[in-house]
């Protein structure tokens, strides 16, 4: 694996390359300090993840990650920072994580992970596909739908797996995402986390009722012909008459 942190502070660099060590062995470990010395790396060079902070100098991050992810072959980006306010316009940026200094070994190492995994799934992928179709899988598999989702609740931005997700529902005009492990209440709309999280796994059963069909449990017949689901952590949801069709068609049921 090959990467480049970017960061205009050496003290940040040589912690998160010293970090970067203990986890693996990796190809290439470059550096960058500004926009242009990374702009040059990947001229030269196909790097498989970037470590990029937000603040370079007089120069934005997030205006060299739209640069990056506008390249043929562009990297995983990983947003590395001390500022936990951009974590929104990052995973819009399809960043694949976002961790906060001080680094941490554990956080670190867990993003890692998830550039391996995402690395994994696209050489399955292009082993799959004529080698004419290769470089489009590659920008498809880098810009398809986030795996993550930030949320922010009182001024804390949390970061969830979409696997983790059970449901998001709505009521009395607050927002629910329902996890594996908590619940957390915001004011934004569905229909913006619809658009958010856009993966065949979540499909809106209701107008108040997004869910991952990964995690229902049961489905039975319910009133007004309509069905009702049990979920993995137990929550029940209406399919609604005017969602029943796709439901079926999707779920596969006559």
């Amino acid at each position: 694996m090959k990467t480049i942190i970017v960061d205009d502070e050496p003290l940040a660099r040589n912690e998160l390359r010293y970090l970067l060590n203990k986890i693996r062995t990796f190809e290439a470990i470059d550096e960058a300090e500004n926009v242009a010395e990374t702009l040059e790396l990947l001229l030269y060079e196909n790097y498989d993840v970037i470590f990029l902070d937000i603040n370079l100098m007089d120069e934005s991050g997030l205006d060299l990650a739209k640069k990056i992810k506008k390249m043929k072959y562009s990297p995983y980006i990983i947003f590395a920072t001390a500022h936990d306010t951009f974590a929104v316009k990052a995973f819009e940026l399809n960043a694949i994580d976002y961790i906060l200094k001080p680094f941490e070994l554990q956080r670190i190492t867990q993003a890692i992970h998830k550039v391996e995994i995402a690395l994994e799934t696209y050489s399955v992928k292009s082993n799959n596909v004529d080698l004419s179709h290769n470089a489009q899988t590659h920008t498809d598999s880098i810009e398809s739908p986030q795996a993550v989702l930030p949320i922010e609740v009182n001024e804390r931005i949390h970061i969830i797996n979409l696997e983790d997700i059970i449901a998001i529902s709505v009521n009395n005009g607050i927002t629910t995402i329902h996890t594996k492990t908590e619940d957390f209440e915001t004011n934004e709309p569905l229909s913006q986390y619809e658009k958010r999280i856009s993966n065949q796994q979540f499909m809106r059963i209701h107008r108040a009722t997004l869910i991952n069909k990964a995690h229902i449990l049961t489905i039975e017949h319910w009133f007004n012909y309509t069905y009702r689901l049990t979920m993995t952590n137990q929550l029940k949801f209406q399919v609604s008459r005017s969602y029943m069709k796709p439901f079926k068609q999707d779920m596969g049921l006559s």
